[in-house]
């Protein structure tokens, strides 16, 4: 069974959180939540939910189980049903899994919507060099001229292209299919090269926040926060360095110490949860910084898509004006000649 979408994990969580709130069973929560899927194989894992549960089973192992709920979600439901806090924990995970779905949505368009304008700047680039420049070089040859030499460089390229479209369609067909093979690593390449600087840092803030919020609140202690989150964090580094830090607070080490050790939030962050952490109101302040980390990444990451329009569209603008005045300041001069 393919692993359910974030926005459906986040669905299924704030239904079952609403059923069990209104005093509902887990399995009928579940009957429920099934009747209302409209599709087959959604259905029938549900179903599958539904009665491991009602023969006595935990809600953790049949999800679990089922293959088609992420090991954070079964973890985390796990731990909600240790500490007794199942009815938060869901609640918790579905507002995970929408900032999870968010950012995600952030990420793909920041990366995406560049890739798509330069193909397409590329692709008005192309039919220039190779329907426009000819014209010009007809216009040029019937004068008895030439023209300059980046014109003339990039007909050459354009008559290239002509000759030999089928093997440059092949090639470009054989990158999309590489492409589409290794699209993981192409995602995480496109990441790495988009996301890199202080957005990076803003993005992995947010989810690093996101993470310790919701363990927090369902009741893990510090140290196992810690371990969930060094788990879920995608940049191995950061991720490693969690880990370490996790390790001290098992050692005793206090939390607020443990978390600005690992270098991921900024001073403000790590006094706000500082004094959380005395005043033992962690998970809030935690909450809080997550809510604030998460609109800082997504003001920075729109401050990045607006820097990235515009730099790719001046940067096309001049070739193609560079092409276009050596092509048009010759012909002028000859022009006058005449």
């Amino acid at each position: 069974m393919k692993q359910f979408s974030l926005s459906h994990v986040s669905s299924f969580c704030m239904s079952l959180h609403l059923a069990m709130r209104a005093g509902i069973p887990v399995p009928e929560g579940l009957g429920m939540y099934k009747e209302e899927e409209t599709d087959g194989a959604r259905r029938e894992c549900f179903a599958a939910v539904e009665n491991a549960v009602a023969l006595g089973g935990r809600l953790s192992d049949a999800l679990r189980e089922s293959k088609a709920f992420p090991g954070y979600m079964t973890d985390m439901v796990e731990a909600g049903e240790k500490t007794g806090k199942l009815d938060d924990t869901l609640l918790s995970l579905s507002r995970y899994y929408d900032r999870q779905e968010a950012i995600s949505k952030s990420i793909r368009g920041a990366v995406t919507y560049p890739v798509m304008l330069l193909c397409v700047l590329i692709l008005v680039l192309v039919i220039f060099v190779a329907k426009i420049l000819p014209v010009f070089s007809d216009v040029y040859r019937q004068l008895g001229a030439q023209m300059s030499g980046p014109a003339t460089s990039a007909l050459l390229f354009g008559q290239w292209l002509g000759d030999y479209r089928f093997p440059a369609a092949v090639v470009v067909l054989a990158v999309a299919v590489l492409a589409v093979v290794f699209r993981a690593r192409l995602k995480a390449f496109l990441r790495g090269l988009f996301m890199g600087g202080r957005l990076g840092a803003s993005m992995l803030a947010a989810r690093f926040s996101g993470i310790l919020a919701m363990t927090l609140s369902s009741g893990m202690d510090s140290d196992e926060a810690l371990t969930m989150a060094a788990r879920l964090t995608e940049d191995k580094k950061a991720a490693a360095k969690i880990s370490a830090c996790a390790e001290e607070a098992a050692k005793g080490m206090s939390f607020a110490q443990c978390v600005a050790d690992t270098g991921i939030f900024s001073s403000l962050y790590n006094r706000m949860l500082a004094i959380g952490a005395r005043t033992g109101s962690a998970d809030t302040v935690m909450e809080e910084i997550a809510r604030r980390a998460g609109d800082e990444a997504d003001d920075r990451l729109e401050a990045f898509i607006g820097k990235i329009e515009p730099t790719l569209v001046i940067i096309m603008s001049l070739l193609i004006g560079l092409l276009l005045l050596s092509v048009m300041l010759p012909l002028a001069g000859i022009m006058s000649a005449i």
